[in-house]
């Protein structure tokens, strides 16, 4: 049996791996996460059943969630541990994104799953920003900063031959996972302040990317149903992502050709972006 303690936002999670395959992928995808617990909140017990080959994931003794492959493990664990932490963090508010680092803030890319949010992050991890989190935005109302979430980050495609896999790229089925450890850029594990917000959408290789502000109503409507534990806060949740967007600048991004969809959103970050203090979203210039 292996030990592996892991730190969510400060939650100390405790898991007890019974299988070498698992063990390997939670090492792999979870390595920024390694921290000793001597207290742990939340206890996991990792298995294999013998009979159907299947992995089981048992929380604090309750009644297992069963996982099909590496893929569906994977899936169900970190699923798991999030709602886990959501509970214990009711202070943050979680929104389904991934989040960049450009000189010191944090850059936000939010869309329901399958929009490409996580090979966006890959391209733009090639163009001068730092890797914050991929799939998970937990924001600090109080201070409007983002905590760092720096799992491997999990692609549902192969990108395009402009932005290569490494060869430590694991392949879990229906899903392919990069290590941080194999970035083409430093990892970033600080809180940073949210500045910029992209919704994102594909709208396919042959078209052309598309980047246009939106209005705060827009952009609080759309930030709301991105939002994964809204009803843990006033109002359930909807003031906060209207201060939320308040403080940050907003954009629609119809992505299409990964290179081309890089270098358009780039042309919002000018040199002294770090100088830049947001913009009212209607009247930023492109």
């Amino acid at each position: 049996m292996s030990l592996i303690d892991l730190d969510f936002f400060g939650c100390a999670i405790h898991v007890e791996c019974m299988d070498r395959v698992a063990e390997a992928l939670l090492n792999e995808i979870y390595c920024s996460f390694k921290r000793p617990a001597k207290n742990a909140q939340i206890t996991y017990r990792i298995s294999r059943d013998k009979l159907s080959g299947k992995l089981w994931i048992t929380r604090d003794g309750e009644s297992p969630e069963i996982a099909r492959d590496g893929s569906d493990f994977i899936y169900l664990f970190e699923k798991n541990i999030t709602i886990e932490t959501e509970k214990l963090r009711r202070d943050l508010y979680f929104v389904h994104a991934a989040v960049l680092d450009m000189d010191g803030y944090a850059v936000a890319l939010i869309a329901p799953s399958g929009h490409g949010k996580s090979t966006t992050t890959w391209g733009l991890l090639h163009h001068e920003f730092k890797y914050l989190s991929d799939e998970l935005a937990p924001i600090d109302l109080t201070t409007m900063r983002v905590h760092s979430f720096p799992h491997a980050l999990c692609l549902k495609a192969i990108p395009s031959d402009a932005y290569p896999l490494p060869a430590k790229t694991i392949y879990a089925g229906r899903t392919v996972h990069v290590p941080t450890s194999c970035f083409p850029c430093e990892t970033t594990v600080e809180t940073l302040p949210l500045k910029t917000v992209f919704f994102l959408r594909f709208i396919g290789e042959g078209a052309a990317p598309v980047l246009k502000p939106i209005s705060k109503v827009d952009a609080t409507i759309r930030l709301f149903t991105n939002a994964l534990n809204p009803i843990a806060h006033p109002a359930d949740g909807l003031d906060a992502a209207a201060e939320i967007v308040s403080k940050t600048q907003c954009f629609e991004l119809l992505s299409a050709d990964l290179r081309a969809t890089c270098e358009l959103v780039k042309t919002v970050f000018p040199p002294d972006f770090a100088k830049v203090t947001a913009t009212p979203v209607d009247v930023l210039p492109l």
